[in-house]
């Protein structure tokens, strides 16, 4: 098989989740179907094709100067897959082209643009609804990470059901517990001292990364004496803003706000932290979840949206829109070891159900079947 991949998200100069799964994904994916060909369509600068560990995958800048309304999508990225005669297109990222001159399978990870319409410009959402009801109707295969999102295209954009596959990701495969030394060593360079809770903060306002340091702010001032906040992951002027509103709460001394951090510190952040405070207001899955197992981190997250069907018995879910219940549960798992230790373990119970060979195999078989689906489409055209 030969599949076109729209993988903008993996050359970015700053990767965020899909283009790390993406990226573990197709390396197993390869291994797994070693006959197979990918060609990787992308068009920002952004780590070169050698440093990326696909030697099977064949990289394909394409450019389009003066892009407008999003060409490069609907026209160019279409258009070169089908010159190069690939038999499926992969849309990874929620959106895809309105023209499918070649079979398309769309991952569709979230309805976020739409549960939060305030924050983005209403073209911006106007296109995401558009471009999700194109792939429900015209998709060969959609692939989505939770039976929460499933559920939502077949009930609000009509979707087939058999059509989609419900393919829960696996933790980021660097993720694991490193050695002492390693973080110590990090966690100097960050200027944080054990313990601490850490937050993967956005300025996006559904990552409630305000709402996690005014809740910081009320914990108490033993609580903070103790421990510190590691907000990680912010861009230059929301880190100035928040710098601003942590001095005006008082709590410079146990905050800690830092920009985007490379790759390769996120595992020893991980293993050190006591804790990760994920109360997003809104998630299609929620992997800093299974990371977190994956380092041994206990987990504060969200009783709304999929988080719960990730998380299951294994995190403290709390109401991401009451501060009090973010600073009761922060507080618990500050000063309770057995219930971190609890969580934990039960967190290293479930991880196994989420591991890359299940996700990779689910993923192959959605290919076989949107391929075997567009075959006889086209017998019966003819």
């Amino acid at each position: 098989m030969r599949i076109a991949l729209d993988a903008r998200t993996v050359y970015w100069p700053i990767r965020r989740g899909t283009g790390r799964n993406l990226i573990d994904l197709y390396t197993h994916l390869v291994r797994l179907r070693s006959d197979w060909q990918v060609l990787a369509y992308h068009r920002l600068s952004g780590p070169t094709p050698a440093l990326l560990p696909w030697p099977e995958v064949q990289p394909r800048l394409i450019e389009m100067p003066g892009d407008r309304l999003d060409a490069w999508r609907h026209l160019r990225l279409p258009m070169a897959a089908w010159s190069e005669h690939a038999d499926l297109l992969h849309c990874p990222a929620n959106l895809c082209p309105l023209w499918m001159p070649l079979p398309t399978v769309v991952t569709i990870h979230d309805l976020i643009p739409l549960d939060m319409p305030q924050f983005l410009l209403p073209q911006q959402v106007k296109r995401f609804e558009r471009s999700v009801r194109h792939a429900c109707r015209h998709a060969v295969r959609i692939v989505t990470p939770s039976q929460y999102t499933r559920n939502r295209l077949v009930e609000q954009f009509g979707a087939d059901s058999d059509r989609i596959t419900v393919n829960a990701w696996a933790p980021d495969s660097s993720m694991r517990v490193v050695n002492a030394m390693q973080v110590e060593s990090v966690m100097e360079r960050y200027g944080i001292m054990p313990p601490f809770v850490l937050h993967l903060g956005a300025a996006a306002p559904r990552k409630n990364t305000q709402r996690v340091i005014d809740a910081w702010a009320q914990l108490g001032p033993r609580g903070r004496r103790e421990w510190q906040l590691l907000v990680i992951g912010l861009d230059d002027m929301t880190k100035q803003n928040l710098e601003q509103r942590v001095d005006l709460l008082g709590i410079r001394q146990s905050t800690v706000l830092h920009g985007f951090v490379p790759e390769e510190d996120m595992p020893a952040l991980h293993t050190g932290a006591d804790v990760l405070a994920y109360p997003s207001l809104s998630e299609g899955f929620g992997l800093p979840i299974l990371d977190a197992w994956a380092t041994q981190t206990a987990v504060l997250t969200s009783d709304t949206t999929s988080l719960p069907e990730v998380a299951g018995d294994a995190a403290l879910l709390v109401d991401p829109l009451d501060t009090g219940a973010i600073v009761a549960g922060l507080a618990r798992l500050i000063r309770d070891r057995t219930l971190r230790a609890d969580l934990i373990h039960r967190g290293q119970t479930r991880l196994p159900a989420y591991n890359w060979n299940a996700t990779t195999q689910r993923f192959a078989d959605a290919m076989e079947q949107a391929s075997s689906h567009a075959l006889h489409l086209r017998r019966d055209a003819a």
